[in-house]
């Protein structure tokens, strides 16, 4: 097990060394992470890829919010639990479609149904919850694959979960004309302003 992770961390650097001069991008599972976290999980790694094409890498910016050509390369990492899951796609042909619109629609709807704990209110507790989550083939948020990346605390990350539970059903997503299976990562921010809680999703 020891060499296996050994194995896997020296093909990572070695990609690292020759993907590109700027400082590496990592994910896994499409998900953003830092290296230390690739470290943690090398035994989970399932296969590793350089994207270093325009426009994939174009995809890539818009879904994770930076300038248009950011990136020069990413570390693609994915782990050995959803190598054998139906394919979960990041961005494809038609994206899923919520009321009629997008994400942002899907953002004004998760800000105006999440409430403010009361308990988070008196602890003054607030901060960034990012989730992710994904829309399935039936156009419904499957339950079992929303994830809190980061979180202040639970009771504000449980609150946001209840919320993405009860999320209508969304116009699925199609690749090639084929349905599929999309994640999307969404923060929301809980912000104290002296006796008003203040709920947004993050832009």
């Amino acid at each position: 097990m020891k060499r296996l992770l050994f194995i896997s961390i020296f093909a990572i650097m070695a990609m690292c060394a020759t993907a590109s001069a700027q400082e590496p991008v990592y994910c896994i599972d499409g998900v953003l992470c830092t290296l230390d976290i690739v470290k943690q999980r090398a035994n989970e790694i399932e296969s590793i890829m350089v994207v270093n094409d325009r426009e994939t890498l174009s995809n890539y910016e818009k879904l994770w919010k930076m300038n248009d050509n950011a990136l020069t390369s990413v570390i693609c990492i994915t782990t050995k639990a959803n190598e054998v899951q139906e394919e979960e796609w990041l961005v494809v042909d038609e994206m899923p479609k919520f009321m009629g619109g997008d994400l942002n629609t899907f953002r004004m709807w998760v800000m105006q149904n999440v409430r403010y704990p009361e308990e988070a209110v008196s602890k003054r507790l607030e901060g960034h919850v990012i989730v992710s989550f994904c829309v399935g083939k039936d156009g419904y948020i499957d339950e079992n694959k929303i994830l809190v990346l980061s979180s202040p605390d639970k009771l504000l990350s449980d609150e946001v979960e209840r919320v993405l539970k009860s999320s209508p059903q969304w116009t699925p997503g199609k690749q090639k004309g084929e349905l599929a299976i999309v994640k999307f990562t969404l923060p929301v921010n809980f912000k104290v302003v002296k006796d008003l809680e203040v709920v947004t999703p993050d832009e």
